[in-house]
C-alpha cells in the first residue's frame, strides 16, 4: 500500500520489475515505470536525488481525459496562476519533510509543506503578463531550520501545474539551483552553488553570472519567441562581465556538428550596483538554440538559460 506521497519505500527491488497498480479494487494502466522498467543511480548534482536510495517513479492513467485545445497566445493571455507543486524530501535520509517554509521571491507568494511535505504555490498571471516564457520567471526559496537554505532560480511561470523535485541538505548555508531550460524541470545543465553564508556572496565576488537574458519586442505564440520588426534587440543582465555575445544554432543544423552562429560583442548600455545591462540589435533567424554567453573577470565563460526557438515573424 502506498504511504504518504503514494510512496511505497522497499528494500532489494529488482533492477527490472513490472507491476500491477490498483485503487478502490480497480485496476489503473501501468505507462511506464522509470524511463526503460530499470532502476539505476543516477548521475549529475547530488541536489537531483536522494543520497542514499534509489527512486523509481511509476506513471498510470487514471482514466480517459478531455482534450481542450488552447488558441497560440494561450501562454501570455490566460488568467490561470502558475501552480509550483513538490513534496519536499530530506537529501540523505529520503524522509519527508513536513514544515519547510516556501517563499516566491519577486511576487512575495509564501507556502509551507504540510504534515507530508507536499507543498503548493500559486503564482497569478500578472507576474508573466507582456513577457516571454524564458523572462517571465520566479525563484523559490524552502528554508527550515536545520536544512540548508535552498534558492530556485529562474523556474519559468508556465500557467497551471509545474511540479518539482526538492531535496533539501542538513546543514548550515545555502545553495543556489539555477534552472538552465525552458521548463521547470532539473537538467544536466541546469548550475548549482554553494554558500557557507547568504547567497548575496555570490554578487559581491568577482564571479561572473548572466541573471536574465530577452528579446525587446516579441511575442510568445506557439512555442517560439517571435521577431516582428527590423531593430528588435537582445538584452542581457549581468554582473562581473567583461564581454557578452549572442550564440544560436539555426533550425535544420545538426547541434553539435558545427559551430553555432554568433553576433557580439553586445554594447553595454548601463551600469548600476544590482548588474550590467547589454545590447545587441539581432539579424533576420530561425534557430532552435538560442542563448548568451559571456567572458568574467577571470576569463571563465558564462551562459545564459537557452531561449530555444526565436525567429522572425513577417506580419506583411
Amino acid at each position: 500500500m502506498t504511504g504518504p506521497a503514494g510512496r511505497v519505500p522497499i528494500h532489494g527491488l529488482p533492477k527490472k520489475f513490472s507491476c500491477r497498480v490498483t485503487i478502490n479494487g480497480q485496476a489503473l494502466l501501468v505507462t511506464s515505470i522509470a524511463a526503460g522498467a530499470e532502476i539505476r543511480p543516477t548521475t549529475g548534482p547530488k541536489w537531483v536525488r536522494p543520497e542514499h536510495a534509489l527512486q523509481t517513479i511509476i506513471w498510470v492513467d487514471g482514466g480517459k481525459h478531455d482534450v481542450v485545445d488552447v488558441e497560440p497566445d494561450y501562454w501570455s493571455t490566460t488568467g490561470d496562476p502558475t501552480r509550483f507543486r513538490a513534496y519536499i524530501q530530506d537529501l540523505d535520509a529520503g524522509q519527508l519533510i513536513s514544515g519547510v517554509g516556501v517563499t516566491a521571491l519577486r511576487s512575495g507568494i509564501t507556502a509551507i509543506s504540510d504534515a507530508n511535505g507536499l507543498f503548493t504555490l500559486e503564482v497569478q498571471a500578472s507576474y508573466r503578463k507582456s513577457k516571454t516564457p524564458p523572462t517571465a520567471v520566479e525563484t523559490l526559496v524552502f528554508s527550515k531550520s536545520g536544512y540548508r537554505r535552498y534558492e530556485y532560480r529562474d523556474l519559468v511561470l508556465n500557467p497551471g501545474l509545474n511540479p518539482l523535485e526538492i531535496y533539501l541538505e542538513r546543514g548550515t548555508g545555502v545553495v543556489v539551483h539555477k534552472n538552465r531550460s525552458c521548463h521547470n524541470s532539473a537538467t544536466p545543465d541546469d548550475e548549482f552553488l554553494t554558500f557557507t553564508g547568504i547567497s548575496q556572496e555570490a554578487q559581491n565576488d568577482k564571479r561572473g553570472e548572466i541573471v536574465s537574458l530577452h528579446i525587446e519586442p516579441s511575442v510568445y505564440e506557439g512555442g517560439w519567441i517571435l521577431c516582428r520588426r527590423a531593430g528588435t534587440k537582445a538584452v542581457v543582465k549581468g554582473r562581473n562581465l567583461k564581454s557578452v555575445a549572442i550564440l544560436w544554432y539555426s533550425t535544420g543544423t545538426e547541434i553539435g556538428r558545427m559551430p553555432p552562429a554568433k553576433a557580439g560583442p553586445m554594447k553595454k548600455v548601463n551600469t548600476s550596483r544590482t548588474g550590467d545591462m547589454w545590447e545587441i540589435e539581432l539579424p533576420n533567424l530561425m534557430t532552435t538554440d538560442f542563448w548568451a554567453q559571456g567572458i568574467d573577470a577571470h576569463g571563465n565563460v558564462v551562459k545564459s538559460m537557452d531561449l530555444g526557438n526565436v525567429g522572425w515573424l513577417d506580419d506583411r
